[in-house]
């Protein structure tokens, strides 16, 4: 059976700029694409006048993207969906029937159905689908692809889908274990180097545990294990940049946005160094 790709459209510079890329992987991959406008409702008058016109506006939108779509030389299966709701609830919905869902980065839209920028955080948190969050940049040539490590059960997913990810497209894994001293005010003078050195030993343990297996199950995958004394989001969005993909893991859904998807995940999307994708724990 193969893979579905939702893709979320608005006709913004960066909503296309997402759906080229959605696209272009959708080829690669021989997937089937939607496109999902959703008319924001949060503004409008309940009467039915309203509504209808917001839904005829929404579907004015898509048949222009899908045409654009076309216009892309995509040859693959299209199809599209115009909504008028809340847009986080009806993307939420919306991933239950997705293998990856496609949002384009940029802070707010000039229509009301972007829900990009800051609500991509809040959609990567509810989703049930793995996330992917492009921005408009250029990847170096022979990019790798990133991914954070922390020992956690969602970075273990984030590890195996970016392998798989590498693996396909035979660039270097790159995987990043980003690690700080704790800094108590007062106590900084209880750190010797003696202790300092036992949190580097465990950084290298942690990463080494979480890139075990990967050279059998990927003999051609090319691994490089980076350790960072850094922030974990500044660690990441460096390493990042100019890679074909970041991968980071989310916790799982929830309605607080932030402490559900995990600091460093929001982090990263808030600076959004390259392609970013969310996975599901």
């Amino acid at each position: 059976m193969s893979e579905k790709y939702i893709i979320g459209v608005d006709g913004s510079e960066q909503s296309r700029v997402a759906l080229a890329w959605g696209l272009a992987r959708a080829t690669e991959r021989g997937a089937s694409v939607e496109l999902l406008h959703v008319a924001d409702d949060s503004f409008l008058s309940e009467s039915v006048a309203f509504l209808s016109e917001a839904q005829q506006a929404s579907q004015q939108m898509l048949q222009t993207e899908c045409e654009y779509a076309k216009s892309l030389g995509f040859t693959g299966e299209v199809s599209g969906t115009a909504v008028v709701g809340h847009p986080i609830a009806e993307v939420e919905e919306a991933s239950k029937r997705a293998d990856l869902l496609v949002l384009g980065a940029h802070q707010g839209g000039r229509l009301a159905g972007s829900f990009f920028g800051t609500r991509a955080v809040k959609v990567a948190a509810v989703a049930h689908c793995p996330v992917a969050v492009v921005p408009e940049t250029d990847p170096a040539p022979n990019a790798g692809i990133v991914v954070g490590i922390d020992g956690s059960e969602a970075a273990r997913h984030a590890i195996a889908y970016a392998a798989k990810e590498a693996s396909r497209r035979r660039l270097p894994l790159i995987a990043v274990y980003a690690w700080m001293p704790p800094l108590t005010p007062g106590l900084e003078y209880l750190w010797s180097e003696e202790l300092v050195e036992s949190q580097r030993t465990a950084a290298e343990e942690a990463i080494a545990i979480g890139t075990a297996g990967l050279a059998s199950e990927y003999p051609d995958l090319e691994v490089r294990r980076e350790i960072v004394q850094a922030p974990p989001v500044a660690a990441l969005v460096q390493a990042a940049e100019g890679a074909e993909m970041l991968v980071v893991g989310s916790r799982g859904r929830g309605g607080i946005s932030r402490l559900l998807l995990g600091s460093v995940s929001h982090g990263v999307l808030q600076a959004l160094p390259c392609p970013t994708v969310v996975t599901r724990g």
